[in-house]
């Protein structure tokens, strides 16, 4: 079967259609972040000290869910809040279902954890993307590009915008990325694809 390619604003109204037909928004993040959380448990047979990187929005909420997953599974878990810790009312939801093991830390703290970090996982802005980024985010972006770690990508490497429009200068570079439900236009394009590494759709229905 071919795996759809959606804009990103037809993936909206998808999801706009699911929650009115009962498929919550809270369950399609739920299904988003475990799911790509039990592929990432088959993938490494041992735990693995994993770093989320955290925006403000819904692609932080996936990425809290899979900490928590990870966490569950025995896994060493931190997280990075990059864009403050006024969170999206469904993200702020799943960071208080964290179990007492994930640690909360900022960006000052980057150099101390990051030598003792297996995988870093990007849930910064996915698909929504515009413009350039942050210098902070940036920065931090460009430590973790030299660092001896495996990099995942949740719905689209930050800086690409999932319609492929435009790829800010220092986007993240992933290894793997989670497509959710449907390939975005950017995850098509050969310099988006390049940013994506290894791409793995998640189903988000039930």
């Amino acid at each position: 079967m071919n795996t759809p390619v959606w804009t990103v604003a037809q993936m909206k109204t998808w999801e706009d259609t699911q929650n009115r037909e009962g498929l919550s928004y809270a369950r399609m993040m739920e299904h988003a972040g475990s799911r790509a959380a039990k592929d990432l448990l088959c993938r490494f047979r041992s735990s693995q000290h994993t770093l989320i990187l955290c925006g403000k929005g819904n692609n932080a909420g996936d990425g809290l869910v899979l900490a928590r997953v990870l966490s569950l599974h025995g896994w060493p878990v931190t997280i990075m809040f990059l864009q403050g810790q006024q969170l999206s009312a469904l993200a702020e939801a799943n960071r208080k279902c964290l179990p007492v093991t994930v640690d909360c830390i900022n960006v000052s703290q980057l150099h101390t954890v990051l030598p003792s970090v297996h995988l870093v996982v990007d849930a910064v802005y996915g698909t929504g993307f515009h413009g350039e980024l942050p210098q902070a985010i940036a920065r931090c972006f460009a430590v973790v590009s030299q660092a001896d770690v495996f990099k995942v990508a949740l719905d689209m490497p930050s800086g690409v915008a999932g319609d492929g429009e435009e790829i800010a200068a220092g986007s993240f570079q992933a290894q793997l990325t989670y497509a959710f439900q449907a390939l975005k236009p950017a995850h098509c394009l050969e310099q988006g694809r390049r940013l994506c590494g290894e791409i793995v759709r998640i189903d988000l229905l039930d």
